[in-house]
């Protein structure tokens, strides 16, 4: 017995029953996407607890959380410059619920250390910028030069003195030095230290001229006399150090180093979910509260779409790839 084809018309209600049955199908991801979060979301912070990143992650999830009615919990997997925490959440379901705190490092790793587990930018991508944060060039006290352009000068002429000190080799002190030697066509000595409070005697003493760090912890130092504020690697005069001027004012606009935080997340989280959590932050970035402890940290809040951030990264990670390559950065 022959099997009978289904007529024209019978074939258009079969494939309308298809068609429904994908379009139900698809409706309960949709539904999940757009009732983002519907459980406590979790942030890793790749770094100790106490730290600067880890106090504005606390803050700023803090605030999140009473937006978005939903427990924000902040999880410290520190060690590897911040690597065991990243590739904890690369690693995690791309879901919205495992989201990443970062900071500069994050888009330097890939040029300091060429087999890493994961790879930041394929891998991870970006959902906030929260702030840019500030280097503050200083030399000692001690020293001769008041200027970056009588610093330039002076190392020039004493290239044996002409040394910079950072928290360690590859990090961002450690870089900021580098581009600034190389954009003032100057040798800089570079002497790592564990960290930068062992660095200050020395640079208090002259033994070192120069370092970069952040506005929070040099201004102290500044308004104490014993080192000198030269420069300010923002892009405008910062509100807690209103007399020193910008690098572009002190005639060397091509050092733009300074570090950065900001939120990530595993690569292939929905479009609408990075969205839905990005406008929430710069809801919550926006706030004047917010605002104002952010810039006491040293931080220009900033916020943005994902797709902004995750251009920045990806600028970031050449820019500074370039500066590891041409000064031979080498972690020992």
């Amino acid at each position: 017995m022959k099997e009978r084809k289904p007529n024209g018309r019978l074939r258009r209600l079969l494939s309308l029953g298809l068609a429904a049955g994908l379009v139900t199908g698809a409706l309960p991801s949709l539904a999940q996407t757009d009732a983002w979060p519907t459980r406590p979301v979790r942030v890793v912070v790749p770094y100790t607890p106490g730290g600067v990143s880890d106090a504005v992650t606390r803050l700023v999830m803090q605030k999140l959380a009473e937006r978005i009615g939903q427990p924000v919990v902040v999880e410290n997997r520190p060690g590897a410059n911040g690597m065991i925490g990243s590739d904890n959440v690369a690693k995690s379901a791309p879901d919205g619920y495992s989201l990443l705190v970062v900071v500069a490092a994050h888009a330097i790793n890939p040029s300091l250390y060429p087999k890493m587990s994961y790879d930041p930018i394929r891998d991870l991508t970006g959902v906030s910028l929260i702030g840019r944060i500030p280097l503050l060039m200083v030399s000692s006290a001690q020293l001769p030069p008041t200027t970056v352009k009588e610093l330039v000068s002076w190392g020039k002429s004493h290239p044996d003195k002409m040394t910079f000190a950072s928290s360690g080799n590859g990090s961002g002190a450690h870089l900021a030095g580098e581009l600034f030697s190389q954009a003032v066509g100057m040798t800089m000595t570079h002497i790592p230290y564990k960290g930068i409070s062992p660095a200050l005697p020395d640079l208090f003493s002259g033994q070192v001229a120069v370092i970069f760090d952040s506005v929070q912890t040099m201004m102290p130092q500044v308004k104490a006399g014993k080192v000198r504020a030269l420069a300010i690697s923002s892009p405008a005069r910062w509100p807690a150090a209103p007399d020193v001027p910008t690098m572009a004012e002190a005639g060397y606009p091509a050092v733009t180093a300074g570090s950065w935080i900001g939120l990530i997340a595993p690569a292939r989280t929905p479009p609408a979910v990075l969205a839905k959590i990005s406008a929430e932050m710069e809801a919550v970035l926006r706030q004047p509260e917010i605002r104002a402890r952010l810039i006491d940290y040293g931080i220009d809040p900033v916020g943005g779409r994902p797709e902004q951030f995750q251009a920045f990264i990806r600028e970031e990670a050449g820019r500074w790839g370039a500066v590891v390559r041409k000064g031979g950065v080498r972690l020992e």
